[in-house]
């Protein structure tokens, strides 16, 4: 396998399992990646998502370029347009946190900007180098300009230059760097603070903000009606609301019910 999947307590964690070659994407990585992102998705019982890499020196460098544009591999069953596959935008309704040490590159930045939140060690590095290899930065051409400036993310594609941790921080790439030693569990803690929240809440916010970045202003205040509709009805709110006014903390279901026991 060439990533380790585990849940636990509604987190689960995919580390992508190829350290001695900088946890490279080849097919099967893609594909298992793909297949993780649809468990999490799919299993009532997770709540949040974490990304990272093994080792210290990659979270992924990027696609296994020797083998996937030197002919080194069978590709005839990895379908380049597959609208599902996460490299072409395909994410969850739940939340998900890159845990990014080391190099972010090209496909590697791709998947931590399919994720929601991204927080770094110092040893991190991102970058798009694709054009120096006269090969396109696809879906982070996409997503990259809607996370930093426009300004910011042309340079680093058409350069393909290198940015360090503390650059990705200052222009938003990442919303923090924390020591080497505290990435892993900072993740943790962050994911275990969504997972405290609201389930229906976290998934609709989620999909509010994605679906708000497309939307005139009109459509986006519709949409959020809609949900507030939705999320009015839930015992799950109820359950909310008596925890504010008990001053106790949520005993939250998940599915729409209120844990009354």
């Amino acid at each position: 396998m060439a990533i380790i999947f585990e849940s636990h307590e509604g987190i689960a964690r995919i580390t992508i399992n190829r350290p001695e070659v900088l946890n490279a994407l080849d097919p099967a990585t893609y594909t298992e990646i793909t297949d993780a992102f649809q468990q999490i998705e799919h299993d009532p019982g997770i709540l949040v998502g974490i990304v990272t890499g093994a080792g210290d020196r990659a979270f992924t460098a990027g696609a296994d370029l020797k083998i996937m544009h030197t002919g080194g591999a069978d590709l005839s069953q990895w379908a380049p347009w597959r609208p599902d596959r996460w490299d072409f935008g395909a994410t969850t309704s739940k939340p998900l946190i890159a845990a990014i040490n080391g190099y972010a590159l090209a496909g590697g930045l791709e998947l931590a900007l399919v994720c929601d939140i991204r927080i770094a060690s110092p040893n991190a590095v991102f970058g798009t180098p694709e054009v120096k290899w006269n090969l396109l930065h696809g879906f982070g051409a996409y997503q990259l300009p809607r996370i930093i400036s426009l300004s910011h993310a042309m340079e680093m594609l058409l350069t393909g230059e290198f940015i360090d941790a503390a650059t990705a921080e200052r222009i938003g790439l990442v919303s923090r760097v924390v020591p080497a030693d505290t990435l892993q569990a900072e993740a943790d803690r962050l994911a275990r603070v969504i997972a405290g929240n609201g389930p229906m809440a976290v998934r609709m916010t989620k999909e509010l903000v994605h679906n708000g970045l497309a939307a005139s202003p009109p459509a986006h205040f519709r949409l959020m009606h809609e949900y507030y509709s939705r999320i009015d009805a839930t015992a799950d709110q109820a359950e909310g609301l008596t925890a504010f006014a008990e001053k106790r903390k949520p005993r939250y279901r998940g599915d729409g019910e209120a844990d009354r026991s």
